[in-house]
């Protein structure tokens, strides 16, 4: 019996050892500079396969018990009804890896990114290019879009498929022509894939960027509910200019007009664009929203990582010396609690000046469901976490879930 319930606690992503014990002791093992010795890119490799692998073999990390939130925050998304308003952002299974382990942890997850996925296999940055800030709960990143490729990636989610029509007795093109089903494959959630240029594609060249977008879709868009625009990363060099006004509207209107030529699925997959938290000034965002409405995408995700370094950062006195040199001179995109302010502040924006006909979702700074229902009261439709995952264990997004779901209670009471 005793050995029963250690099975029980290490497989319940409530437990206390996933919460405390694992994120810290993963830091502890792989504390290099994943040059000379393993470090934050190896922890999140490692993670990764390891939740993989735990799935595979019949022993998945996942809450245990029917969660009473579900019945608070069933919500509706893209037009799909999903458990909860909460995804995991793109760059945790950045190659399609994890999809259905990572769906399994909660069921609070009811959407995931995946990606960015470029046409042709890409190495990203040289390493180091993952770097941790734990006393603020932040990470910094400049991967770079490395990616495996369209073509394995869409071999992976096809692969989905046809285990799901094995597993079910049926066939991959019943499953593709059965429109009520996702193609996450899990009722009550969505697959996201993110899409990006390759490197080599010169910004300045519309014509060729678009085909980059247009080849992804092409190979990806019969196995995702949703398409992501990605404009916005920080880490692909002359990437955020394809958010000004023209550029912008050309390049969805050829990923909507591609989306809607997909033919090997039943169900036509939505558009959104990615956009970045550094383009906050008035005339930036009226150009992203004249894009926007111009091309009838479906949504926006605010926002990206931010290549800004709020002094919240690395205010605390706890704060390393080695956080502070992080923080002052390596380059990349900051994710974690210092962005929720830029994040209230650009949902609220957008949510202005788009009306209701576009649905928003928050993505930077949430690090509990107080946070979420600040995204949601300024005009949030979901909120999306991942640097908030990392720190706070694979049980984070069912806490984050418990927790807005009492927010939504106070607000239904009046008492919020």
């Amino acid at each position: 019996m005793r050995g029963y319930d250690s099975y029980v606690e290490a497989t319940d992503t409530r437990s206390s050892i996933h919460t405390y014990i694992i994120p810290r002791l993963l830091r502890y093992i792989f504390g290099g500079d994943d040059v000379s010795s393993p470090g934050p890119e190896a922890a999140h490799v490692f993670g990764l396969r390891a939740l993989s692998l735990a799935h595979n073999l019949g022993v998945p990390l996942h809450e245990r018990g029917t969660p009473d939130y579900l019945s608070t925050l069933r919500s509706t998304l893209w037009g799909f009804d999903v458990n909860t308003p909460l995804g995991i952002s793109a760059g945790l299974d950045k190659h399609a890896e994890c999809i259905d382990a990572l769906f399994a942890l909660s069921p609070a997850i009811s959407f995931i990114e995946v990606g960015c996925v470029t046409p042709r296999p890409q190495d990203g940055n040289p390493r180091p290019r993952l770097f941790r800030l734990p006393t603020s709960g932040s990470l910094i990143n400049r991967y770079g879009f490395n990616s495996v490729g369209a073509d394995v990636v869409a071999r992976r989610l096809r692969d989905r498929v046809r285990r799901y029509a094995l597993a079910n007795g049926t066939t991959e093109s019943a499953v593709l022509a059965d429109a009520s089903l996702p193609a996450s494959l899990h009722p009550g959630r969505v697959l996201a894939v993110q899409i990006g240029k390759n490197k080599t594609t010169p910004e300045t060249d519309l014509a060729a960027v678009k085909r980059d977008y247009v080849e992804c879709v092409q190979k990806l868009g019969a196995y995702a509910d949703v398409i992501v625009v990605n404009v916005s990363s920080p880490n692909t060099p002359g990437l955020r200019i394809l958010q000004a006004a023209k550029p912008l509207a050309e390049l969805l209107s050829a990923v909507v007009a591609a989306a809607s030529e997909v033919t090997a699925r039943a169900r036509k997959p939505k558009v959104v664009v990615k956009v970045s938290p550094d383009s906050d000034s008035p005339d930036q965002i009226n150009d992203i929203c004249t894009a926007i409405r111009n091309t009838g995408i479906a949504g926006v995700i605010v926002a990206n990582t931010t290549i800004t370094r709020p002094i919240s950062v690395t205010a605390s006195p706890q704060t390393s010396e080695e956080e502070k040199r992080i923080a002052a001179q390596e380059v990349g995109g900051l994710s974690g609690p210092a962005q929720l302010p830029k994040t209230l502040n650009l949902v609220g924006e957008y949510r202005r000046r788009l009306g209701r006909d576009v649905e928003i979702v928050a993505s930077g700074g949430v690090t509990n469901g107080k946070d979420a229902m600040r995204c949601v009261q300024v005009g949030a439709n979901a909120v999306m976490g991942y640097t908030g995952m990392v720190y706070g264990g694979v049980g984070w997004f069912g806490r984050v879930a418990r927790e807005l779901a009492e927010e939504a209670e106070k607000v239904k009471a009046g008492k919020w």
